[in-house]
């Protein structure tokens, strides 16, 4: 089902245990020279896309947040975002009007790095602060983390290790997506900038390193994009949307909150 293809009366006759929303955050920002400002966007709205497709009785989409929080991408032209501290307050507004409609299981689907801190800022704020999670369960999941180990290099043909931003896997799944935006022949890429026992600047670590990504990229992008093929991009998106149909399944078996305290 999608979200804004059904009437006020319609949301509010659902049976909000066999539903979960499913709510895509992607991000309008740079991606190298070589692929779309919308690529987040474009991703996890197919994941997203997917999963409704393999559930289309249990999942209720909305339609994707395009606008995320990118500020490290800022000094590349064409980028669009708002502050972490506005994000953190544009989920709680999104949580706060599902659950004031009385939806109880709702998956925040992620495909932006940069959504991940204030999106878990958000949610833990609007259950520590309020009595939403008194009745609902808030999820927050990347898409490619909710894949796990079923994303993993070796079992889809990838050269490098873990998806990065503008890589391999993100260009692999564009082609899929939306080919005709790709422009692989103008990729470019060069050395991490750190490549250490605590942190790899395309793959994180054991630590966290503030940086705006003029700082990690000369191009915007990372990884090896001109390994990307669409037959590794179909494997990834399936791999991805079987996982989140999976977790969209398990939250439906999760029985409803409750207080234990007495």
């Amino acid at each position: 089902m999608h979200y804004g293809d059904c009437r006020w009366i319609e949301i509010e006759a659902l049976n909000a245990d066999r539903v979960v929303v499913v709510c895509p955050l992607g991000s309008l920002e740079q991606h190298g020279h070589h692929l779309p400002l919308l690529t987040d966007t474009h991703l996890v709205s197919e994941v997203a896309d997917r999963v409704e497709r393999n559930l289309p009785e249990k999942v209720l989409l909305t339609p994707t947040l395009w606008l995320g929080a990118s500020d490290h991408h800022l000094d590349f032209s064409g980028t669009v975002s708002v502050a972490n501290t506005l994000y953190v307050e544009m989920i709680k507004s999104l949580v706060t009007c599902f659950t004031r409609a009385g939806l109880r299981r709702i998956l925040l689907l992620n495909g932006h790095g940069g959504n991940i801190a204030p999106t878990e800022v958000a949610i833990t704020e609007a259950v520590n602060t309020t009595n939403v999670g008194d009745s609902a369960h808030i999820v927050l999941g990347s898409y490619w983390a909710v894949a796990g180990p079923e994303f993993a290099a070796d079992k889809h043909g990838m050269e490098t290790p873990a998806v990065s931003h503008a890589c391999e896997y993100e260009t692999s799944m564009m082609q899929v997506v939306r080919g005709e935006l790709v422009h692989l022949d103008q990729a470019q890429v060069g050395k991490p900038v750190k490549d250490g026992p605590f942190y790899h600047s395309e793959l994180g670590g054991r630590i966290s390193v503030a940086a705006r990504f003029q700082h990690m990229s000369a191009s915007g992008a990372m990884g090896r994009p001109q390994a990307a093929t669409p037959e590794k991009g179909e494997s990834l998106l399936s791999a991805a949307a079987a996982q989140v149909t999976a977790l969209v399944t398990d939250m439906l078996s999760w029985p409803p909150p409750r207080v234990l305290k007495h």
